[in-house]
């Protein structure tokens, strides 16, 4: 029990590490930051609920969308909890899904995200550019950073069990 949450310790950081480079990296602009970070981030929420085999992986879906707040990439903090709770089912679904299954798990975050948002649109009188743009980055663009996330994090997991068996003695 102690490797998984050493292992879930580093993979905290990890997430924390790589959504803060939006802030060292601002030369990567609008969608692809999106698009790049998005994907990374959803690559280690999967990785950690495989490898570590512990729901408790799911800290790191409800601790993304804070950061995001008080880096200003998520501007409305009712958002917040949606988020989580998309990242959360994320995590969930790849705990639990099986073989191509698991790419059930990108539609089910991109579909709570973007019922949530309209939720907080209907809520909050937010200005109608904020709005558009919480619409859309709560969209299709999940549906396609969670699949690039899941592949990226089945050829890394693969990858680190070949190396650990390999090394095995």
């Amino acid at each position: 029990m102690q490797i998984a949450w050493l292992r879930l310790s580093f993979f905290l950081a990890l997430a924390l590490i790589l959504q803060g480079l939006r802030l060292f990296l601002p030369m990567i602009q609008g969608p692809v930051q999106m698009f790049l970070i998005g994907s990374l981030l959803n690559a280690v929420m999967a990785m950690a609920v495989r490898s570590t085999r512990t729901r408790w992986a799911l800290v790191i879906g409800a601790a993304l969308p804070v950061g995001a707040f008080w880096q200003g990439q998520l501007p409305v903090l009712p958002m917040v909890p949606v988020v989580a709770l998309g990242n959360m089912a994320f995590q969930l679904a790849v705990f639990y899904l099986r073989g191509r299954g698991v790419f059930a798990a990108p539609v089910l975050k991109a579909a709570l995200l973007y019922a949530g948002t309209q939720l907080v649109l209907d809520l909050f009188a937010l200005p109608a550019p904020l709005a558009a743009l919480l619409s859309f980055m709560m969209s299709w663009p999940q549906i396609v950073t969670g699949v690039l996330g899941l592949l990226l994090a089945h050829i890394l997991l693969r990858r680190t069990h070949a190396l650990t068996e390999h090394d095995a003695y």
